[in-house]
C-alpha cells in the first residue's frame, strides 16, 4: 500500500529534522541565546585526569550530578567558576541564580555525555564531598560558556585554577557586553 502524499511529506520532514538535530549534536553546535557552547579556553586541557560520564541533573549554575562510566553517582562542582546562588533553607538566593541554573540546563541537560577534567593545581574533592572538575561537553568547556553568557564569574581563590586568567578575560568581556547577570543585576 502506498502512503498518501501528505503522509510521505510529513515522514520526510520528520526524518530531515532528526538528521539535522543529530548532526548538530555530534558537531557540538547546539545553541542557547545565540551562543554556541564553543567557549575558549577548553579545547586542550593539559595533564588533568579525565572521567567520562552522563549528566543526571543540574543542581544549580555551577554544580551537576553525574553518573560516571563505571556507575558512580558523583556531585561535581565546576572548577574556576562561581554562579549566583539559588535559595537554600535559611539562605535567600542571589540575583540571577535561577537564570544561571536554567542556562546550565540548556548547555548540559540530563543525558548529556560529559568529560570531567581535574586540575593538578587543585584538590580533587571539596569540604562537601563534591568532585572539583572542569566539565566538558562536545569537547568544549562548559564553565567557560557559563562565564561567557554572564551566568557565572571567574572564581577567585587563594590557589587559582590553571584556567583562571582565561576565565577572567571571558568575565571581563561578558561584563563589557552586559551579558546575563551583568545586565540584570545592578
Amino acid at each position: 500500500m502506498i502512503a498518501s502524499k501528505p503522509v510521505r511529506l510529513l515522514s520526510l520532514a520528520i526524518v530531515a529534522l532528526v538528521v539535522v538535530t543529530g548532526v548538530r549534536a555530534v558537531v557540538g553546535g547546539f545553541a542557547f541565546g545565540g551562543e554556541l557552547l564553543d567557549a575558549t579556553p577548553g579545547r586542550s586541557d593539559g595533564p588533568g585526569q579525565r572521567t567520562a560520564g552522563v549528566v543526571a541533573y543540574v543542581l544549580d549554575g555551577d554544580t551537576v550530578q553525574v553518573t560516571t562510566e563505571d556507575g558512580r553517582n558523583v556531585r561535581v562542582r565546576f572548577l574556576g567558576i562561581s554562579a549566583p546562588e539559588i535559595p537554600h533553607p535559611g539562605k535567600p538566593g542571589e540575583c540571577y541564580g535561577f537564570a544561571a541554573t536554567r542556562h546550565l540546563k540548556k548547555l548540559v541537560p540530563a543525558g548529556t555525555r560529559v568529560t570531567l577534567v581535574s586540575d593538578p593545581t587543585q584538590d580533587d574533592v571539596d569540604a562537601y564531598g563534591r568532585w572539583l572538575r572542569y566539565v566538558q561537553a562536545f569537547g568544549r568547556d562548559v564553565g567557560a560558556a557559563q562565564i561567557r553568557a554572564g551566568a557565572a564569574t571567574a572564581r577567585d581563590s587563594s590557589a587559582p585554577v590553571s584556567r583562571h586568567a582565561a576565565y577572567v578575560e571571558l568575565e571581563e568581556a561578558a561584563r563589557g557586553r552586559g551579558a546575563g547577570m551583568w545586565a540584570s543585576c545592578r
